[in-house]
């Protein structure tokens, strides 16, 4: 049997509380200077702290992430850092696909995770809010 780091998993913690959309988890695993990245730079989201990614994370639309934990082959880690690349299966609050691709970075800082930095698919993330922003416009119209 393989040993898994600290690391690892504290990183696989964290995507099993985004799957299950847990703020409370995701608030005990991140530092107090905790930052969050949304790559890549096109997506116009720049990087937040703590509490200010449970805020966007909360107030996205999305039924089931869907994040698969990553192949062995995928992991790349080091002493205080940890990446992989991992797909998401998902759906979105009104059923728009979920379909993206992610390199995660995670750096760590007294035990817990101090910077989480998401590499994904921008045409996923602005076709599948975009049709959620749709459906929310023509709610209010109603």
């Amino acid at each position: 049997m393989v040993a898994i780091s600290t690391h690892l998993q504290l990183a696989f913690a964290w995507v099993t509380a985004v799957n299950q959309l847990n703020l409370t988890q995701l608030r005990a695993l991140s530092s107090d200077d905790f930052l969050s990245t949304l790559r890549p730079a096109s997506l116009g989201l720049g990087p937040v702290n703590k509490e200010d990614f449970l805020v966007r994370f909360a107030g996205v639309p999305i039924a089931n992430l869907n994040i698969s934990l990553p192949a062995a082959a995928d992991i790349i880690e080091t002493k205080d850092v940890v990446s992989f690349y991992t797909t998401a299966d998902g759906h979105t609050a009104h059923g728009f696909p979920w379909k993206n691709e992610y390199i995660f970075t995670f750096t760590y800082s007294g035990g817990l995770i101090k910077s989480v930095t998401e590499f994904v698919d921008p045409t996923v993330i602005t076709e599948a809010l975009g049709n959620e922003a749709i459906v929310a416009q023509a709610n209010l119209s109603c």
